[in-house]
């Protein structure tokens, strides 16, 4: 399972950072496929030969990046049928050194994936090792000072966590449910939850700059657990002396932070962290403000 989890993840790294792998490379175009009754796999696999056989090798790499689950036993398989019925040595010859140069070049690509992964795979345990005791153990509720030092680490780590970042906190928490650590998962839960407010809380600095009491108000939302909110919530939004409204928090969140999660590439792996919590504070607002109306 471990296997199948990094191979999955090493993918994800390939088709999300093509350009971290192959920076200023780009693919060129190709000519339309060839007119031949086949399958939609099928054709996929010869529309993309062709346009790796137009490519010198030194910028084949972005275009193997961008198709990484494409290259599969089909995908030889089609250039021994091609070799077969070749018209010439030259022909044959040429097929033959493209299968060659494929297989390096992927397998250069998923050790340089493999290596992110440990690098991300680091990122990960050490955030984790912020959150335990002294003797490697989890408390639930994690206690307040280190959700502060992890977000200190957060902060500080900024935008190096990304993507491959969540996906690997995502594969740890498959892996843990798999194996019914539910004290694990709550904990890894805590950690992208926290990592979605601070991102949060980054983008959208600029919007309530203009604006304390709701910048106050936000921040102290975003700062505490999930478990939290409502308290925190009826301090800032409803308490005495309170500065601000929960519907003006309604409409940053909606007007604001909804642009910036959407304003996001579709399917990222942070888009989706980012609006599974956005939705989960916009219903808890909701609800508050419900009761107070």
């Amino acid at each position: 399972m471990l296997l199948q989890a990094r191979t999955a993840l090493a993918l994800f790294v390939l088709a999300s950072h093509a350009d971290a792998f192959c920076p200023g490379l780009a693919p060129g175009r190709c000519a339309a496929p060839r007119l031949v009754v086949m399958s939609t796999a099928e054709a996929g696999v010869d529309e993309l030969i062709g346009k790796l056989r137009k490519l010198p090798a030194a910028q084949m790499q972005p275009l193997l990046a961008d198709n990484i689950k494409q290259i599969d036993q089909r995908f030889f398989l089609r250039l021994a049928e091609m070799s077969d019925v070749a018209v010439d040595d030259g022909e044959r010859d040429a097929i033959s050194e493209l299968a060659s140069t494929v297989s390096q070049l992927v397998e250069d690509l998923l050790r340089r994936a493999d290596e992110r992964l440990d690098d991300d795979a680091g990122k990960v345990q050490g955030l984790l090792r912020i959150l335990a005791s002294e003797a490697g153990q989890f408390e639930l509720p994690i206690p307040e000072a280190r959700m502060a030092n992890l977000r200190a680490e957060l902060r500080a780590k900024g935008a190096s966590l990304d993507e491959t970042f969540v996906a690997t906190v995502k594969a740890y928490m498959g892996k843990a449910d798999a194996d019914q650590m539910d004290g694990l998962i709550s904990v890894l839960r805590t950690l992208l939850q926290t990592y979605a407010s601070e991102r949060l809380l980054y983008l959208v600095q600029d919007s309530t700059a203009s604006d304390p009491p709701l910048a106050a108000a936000l921040r102290a939302v975003l700062e505490s657990t999930p478990d939290r909110w409502d308290a925190v919530m009826r301090a800032q939004l409803t308490g005495e002396g309170a500065e601000c409204s929960a519907d003006a928090l309604i409409a940053l969140l909606q007007d604001k932070m909804g642009e910036v999660v959407l304003g996001m590439p579709s399917g990222s792996a942070v888009q989706s962290v980012l609006a599974e919590y956005l939705n989960e504070l916009l219903q808890a607002v909701r609800a508050l403000a419900a009761e107070e109306a």
